[in-house]
């Protein structure tokens, strides 16, 4: 073999590599795979909108309309006088969208392209995270639905606001992981994606979506509910949102913090173990 066939040969993308540095070569593959993820993301966003009058206008809509109605519904059953709760409602909806789908299309990420690995030679890591990285943009020209809302209730507007991409990277970053690691199991067991569907409807209503977490604090306080509602990882993320939206402050614990950051670091490190491990196998076994 010359020096051109040596340079020419095929490195296998699925073969054995070390368990602890799978999280550190995620990453590296989904840099060296920037532009297709772009273009992946650019062909989402057209696709989702290509035949929509209103096209981009939707997804500010969205938000709005369920804010509507669930403000209205909501202030019927409880008596909620509270001005600012429509915009409470809307960054919930924001908030729970983006972990929802990040955690829904990563999840379906192997099993929604398997004819695609048959003929390309990509990390399948990239699948999963375009879809992600589309409801991310999403996520942000929704927020824009929240402008009104400063000038008609003078809502501050300081550097806490810089927090806001934050506190969504992290409900992305966190779904995304948590798909990684369910997307191999539910390449194999469809039933899987059924659980997580029914798991994200029953989930939104156990997040802080039409519930504040002064709400929760007030009903239940500090005792053990506090912890069990904190392993829920889109409490502190949303509640972070309106804090720094509204200009508020809702005495987050510092365990709250560290159990939400905990869930997103494990999510993603054992997801990312899992996905590398099991990925090709779950697709070739199919």
């Amino acid at each position: 073999m010359n020096a051109s066939d040596k340079g020419s040969t095929l490195i296998p993308l699925w073969g054995k590599r070390s368990l602890h540095r799978l999280p550190f070569i995620v990453l590296t593959d989904l840099f060296r795979s920037r532009h297709l993820l772009r273009l992946l993301i650019k062909r989402d966003l057209n696709a989702r909108y290509r035949r929509a009058y209103l096209g981009y206008t939707w997804a500010v809509l969205e938000p709005l309309l369920l804010a509507v109605v669930y403000t209205f519904i909501f202030t019927i059953l409880v008596g909620s006088s509270d001005p600012l709760y429509p915009v409470k409602i809307i960054i919930g909806i924001i908030g729970w969208t983006m972990f929802a789908r990040s955690l829904t299309t990563s999840t379906k990420s192997l099993s929604s392209s398997i004819n695609l690995f048959q003929f390309a030679r990509v990390p399948k890591t990239v699948f999963a995270t375009s879809g992600t990285l589309t409801n991310a943009v999403l996520a942000v020209i929704s927020l824009t639905c929240l402008i009104p809302f400063y000038f008609i209730h003078d809502l501050p507007i300081t550097a806490n606001l810089l927090m806001l991409p934050v506190w969504l990277l992290l409900l992305s970053f966190t779904g995304w992981g948590i798909g990684l690691l369910l997307a191999p199991l539910a390449c194999k067991i469809p039933d899987i994606l059924n659980l997580i569907n029914f798991l994200v409807r029953a989930g939104f209503f156990l997040s802080p979506v039409m519930w504040t977490y002064d709400m929760f604090n007030s009903r239940f306080g500090d005792g053990w509910h506090a912890i069990v509602a904190h392993l829920n990882p889109t409490v502190v993320p949303i509640t972070g949102m309106r804090d720094v939206v509204l200009g508020e402050s809702s005495a987050i614990p510092g365990y709250g913090y560290a159990m939400c950051l905990t869930i997103a670091l494990l999510g993603y490190v054992f997801g990312a173990m899992v996905f590398e491990r099991k990925a090709h196998r779950a697709v070739v076994n199919v």
